[in-house]
């Protein structure tokens, strides 16, 4: 079977895990003996070198749809990224000729190449990590004319986008789906990852804090920082190493207040690590606070296989995945007082039921999380549209 994947970034160019878990069903896929293209956007290709992109070949990524302008939004930016973008899925269609298209994150390269495929009548799946289904079928007025004007306009690139069938990493996200996107067809399928070796370190004091993941208001450092103060009085050397990067204006308000508190010492700022779970292994607490709607939490998973013992938000993806109190721990979203009650109660636990939630936490990613498991999941149900596309699925 020929498959060829939309998405607007491809790793070795990504935002996050969305785009991460995309290229491993591709990957995947490929290994299971599917001829796999990829059509995305031109993240990583130098400006003068985007229109030198060759015709698709197989297992290369074809870099050469364009972003919305976002920053500096305008209709004629819009318009031509959509032109652009719906004529070159075109010309990928009628030159791969696939069997089935399989939709990844389409945030910035607008639903243009969607419209194209719903044009040829391919079977289609929707792999969707975020809500970007809401930039483009918002229900207030203005976007509903200018949806209708797109329609009815001739040159513009506009009409009604069936997001279905779907596969969605939580329950929460099939729930919204169902309810406001019009869907059909939604699977729970979650993220997978590559079992790291299980390294067995015996549980020690004092516990090492880690956070990892963009730095920005909705993942919810702040609320560490606030928290710090009251921690210390109980865990004087509580430290917190912190990787990422993103808002910097974020970033100089959480030093800023790091430096009014006078906490300096206990926060250290090591910037992005391109490969996370290579130094989770030196760690034992990962701080989740996160304060966004997660699809799943991929770093979850992730610290789970490491054997860490997470303290997350008790709220949608985060609160799908960990047990609290069994293999992980969960507190209110965006409190600072029941962030701090599960920090201190996880420093309270006795050296032998911290080894018991670490190895709790590497069982249940060894029997729901391992990558195979959970990509023959994904493998069945493209092979299931693909003979399909009408009648759904079983």
């Amino acid at each position: 079977m020929k498959i060829l994947c939309v998405s607007n970034y491809y790793p070795p160019f990504y935002e996050g895990g969305y785009e991460i878990s995309v290229k491993e069903t591709m990957d995947f896929m490929e290994g299971s003996g599917h001829t796999v293209y990829v059509l995305c956007g031109t993240k990583g290709i130098p400006p003068k070198e985007i229109d030198l992109q060759d015709t698709p070949r197989a297992g290369i990524p074809h870099r050469v749809l364009n972003y919305i302008d976002y920053v500096s939004p305008s209709f004629q930016n819009k318009h031509q990224v959509e032109k652009h973008n719906y004529r070159r899925t075109m010309n990928t269609l009628r030159y791969v000729q696939p069997d089935l298209i399989y939709f990844g994150n389409m945030k910035g390269i607008s639903i243009a190449p969607i419209l194209a495929v719903q044009k040829q009548n391919i079977p289609r799946v929707f792999d969707i990590g975020d809500l970007w289904p809401r930039i483009y079928l918002s229900r207030n007025l203005s976007s509903i004319m200018n949806r209708f004007l797109k329609r009815v306009i001739p040159g513009t690139i506009g009409g009604n986008i069936k997001i279905d069938p779907v596969i969605v990493p939580s329950r929460w996200m099939k729930s919204e789906l169902l309810s406001t996107y019009g869907s059909k067809h939604v699977f729970v399928i979650p993220r997978g990852i590559a079992l790291p070796p299980c390294q067995i370190r015996h549980s020690s004091k004092p516990l090492r804090f880690i956070f990892a993941g963009r730095i920005e208001p909705l993942k919810g450092l702040d609320l560490i920082i606030t928290a710090a103060k009251k921690l210390v009085e109980t865990i004087p050397d509580f430290a917190l190493d912190i990787y990422g990067d993103g808002d910097q204006e974020y970033l100089n308000e959480c030093r800023e207040k790091i430096r009014i508190s006078g906490m300096e010492m206990h926060f250290n700022f090591l910037g992005r690590y391109h490969d996370v779970s290579q130094i989770l292994p030196q760690y034992d607490v990962l701080l989740m606070p996160t304060l966004a709607r997660e699809a799943f939490g991929r770093i979850i998973i992730e610290a789970m296989a490491a054997r860490l013992i997470v303290i997350a938000t008790d709220a949608y993806g985060p609160s799908e995945i960990i047990c609290s109190g069994t293999d992980g721990f969960l507190f209110k979203r965006g409190s600072v007082q029941s962030l701090t009650d599960a920090v201190l109660a996880v420093q309270a636990l006795d050296i032998q039921k911290l080894d018991s939630i670490r190895n709790n936490a590497r069982r249940k990613v060894e029997e729901q999380y391992e990558i195979k498991l959970v990509k023959k999941r994904v493998q069945h149900l493209i092979e299931e549209i693909a003979k399909n596309p009408k009648r759904g699925i079983k």
